[in-house]
């Protein structure tokens, strides 16, 4: 009697084993996520990157079944909040969200930090630049801009948001692209720069289309043209500069991302539930308001973008001679 029971116990654990063994690579990923996720914001509170990660985090957390908490870790222009996530366990509890700012961080910074560092799960949204003119100005067509551009090389005063930020390498991107030279004024971030558009300081600026909103609404700031491959579609009568026969499309982006060694049946996870995510229709019109167009790229896609904008970003620090 004993030898029967010791042997049915000792087959019961044979078979609990072999079920361990043989359903272990699966084991993980029925498992994740079994806690809060941590959800890195790289800037303070109150800017697009935090209000876009706070709209998104409540239905993402739906999808995952556990809380995504964003945490504002700023600092040394991003790097500090980037690297906290690059280095962390990659276990798929923490992530970050990222784009256009890390392209220059990783070039500018004086603490260096890689794209390679991560796994890009996955794109959020886009914002495209604009090109934006004085209500007053004579300008009333991007025609007329590149024109008086091609005849005054040199004149145009151009402000951006800060010295190799985003609206920096924009306008000189598409001041290559339509041969005109523009001298740069630099200013803290791109509301500040605006508002010296609207005060007639400058001549023109590059930012996406909700840093000028306010100021073209109250028929201050003209925008003659997006920087971008398709029309607004709350503002649907600016014109693009691709319509225009302009070779050039510019602006800022943002996904998440995750340490580069986590699991890939863990980015999986992660990658599918945003997908899933972002189908929430209440988010589309979220992003409408703010301005910015919901773009979802899966990680193979958003990994070849981010490639490829490592690549244009490069390019257009070196131009501009910010970098060797």
């Amino acid at each position: 009697m004993k030898s029967k029971l010791r042997k049915g116990m000792l087959g019961m654990f044979l078979s609990v084993l072999f079920i361990l063994i043989f359903s272990g690579a699966g084991f993980s990923a029925e498992k994740f996520p079994s806690k809060p996720i941590t959800l890195v914001v790289p800037w303070a509170p109150g800017g697009r990157t935090d209000v876009v990660a706070r709209l998104v985090a409540p239905v993402y957390e739906k999808v995952l079944g556990q809380p995504v908490v964003v945490v504002n870790k700023a600092g040394a222009s991003g790097y500090i909040g980037m690297k906290s996530v690059s280095t962390a366990r990659p276990d798929g509890y923490n992530m970050l969200i990222a784009g256009g700012g890390l392209m220059v961080l990783q070039y500018t910074g004086e603490s260096k930090i890689r794209w390679e560092e991560f796994k890009w799960i996955g794109q959020i949204y886009e914002a495209a630049a604009t090109v934006s003119v004085n209500a007053d100005s004579p300008w009333k067509t991007i025609e007329d801009l590149i024109d008086y551009g091609r005849k005054n090389p040199g004149k145009l005063k151009h402000g951006n948001s800060g010295h190799g930020g985003t609206t920096h390498l924009f306008s000189e991107g598409f001041a290559k692209a339509v041969g005109i030279k523009l001298i740069q004024v630099v200013y803290k971030g791109d509301g500040p720069a605006a508002v010296a558009l609207a005060s007639n300081e400058v001549d023109l600026s590059c930012p996406p289309l909700g840093a000028v909103r306010p100021l073209m609404e109250s028929k201050k700031i003209r925008v003659l043209a997006l920087q971008s491959d398709k029309r607004s579609t709350q503002f649907p009568g600016i014109p693009t500069l691709k319509e225009k026969g302009i070779d050039w499309s510019a602006g800022t982006f943002e996904g998440f991302a995750i340490p580069k060694d986590t699991p890939d049946d863990i980015a999986a996870i992660l990658e599918s539930g945003l997908e899933k995510a972002l189908k929430d229709p209440g988010l589309a019109e979220s992003f409408r308001k703010l301005d910015i167009t919901l773009e979802h790229k899966n990680l193979k896609d958003f990994t070849a973008h981010v490639a490829q904008q490592d690549k244009k970003y490069h390019d257009l620090l070196q131009e501009a001679g910010l970098i060797k």
